[in-house]
C-alpha cells in the first residue's frame, strides 16, 4: 500500500482567516469600559469564525492615522476581515462610512463586520 500523503492534508486543521478591530475612543471614556468592549469583540469575532489579531485605535477626533495604519497592515499581511463595534466607529457621518467601507474593500478586499447597531462609546 503506497502513502500519497492525502491523509496529512484531511487531518491539517483549518486556520481561521485574520481579524483587525477599529476603534474609536474619545478621551474622556473610562479604561475598564474600552477594555469591556474590547474584550467583547475579540469573542464576536472569535465566535464568527475569525482569528483576532489586534486592534487600531483612533483617539483624535477627525483623525484617520489608525485607519490608514489598518488599511496598510490589510495589504501587508493579505487579511481581509475587520471588526468593529459599531459602524459608528468608523465614522458617524453616514457618507464617510461609506467612503470608509469603499476605502477597506478596494484597497483590501476588506470585509466589517459590526458587532451591533450602536455601543456606549461612539
Amino acid at each position: 500500500m503506497s502513502n500519497t500523503g492525502s491523509a496529512a492534508v484531511l487531518g491539517s486543521p483549518r486556520v481561521a482567516p485574520r481579524a483587525y478591530g477599529y476603534m474609536r475612543v474619545p478621551r474622556d471614556v473610562p479604561d475598564d469600559k474600552v477594555k469591556r468592549l474590547e474584550t467583547q469583540l475579540v469573542e464576536y469575532s472569535e465566535k464568527s469564525g475569525l482569528h483576532f489579531v489586534r486592534f487600531f485605535f483612533e483617539f483624535n477626533c477627525g483623525s484617520h492615522e489608525a485607519f490608514e495604519e489598518l488599511v496598510a497592515e490589510l495589504v501587508r499581511t493579505d487579511a481581509h476581515h475587520v471588526v468593529v463595534p459599531s459602524l459608528r466607529h468608523l465614522a458617524q457621518n453616514g457618507l464617510l462610512q461609506d467612503q470608509m467601507l469603499e476605502r477597506l474593500h478596494f484597497s483590501a478586499r476588506a470585509q466589517v463586520l459590526a458587532m451591533r447597531l450602536r455601543t456606549a462609546i461612539e
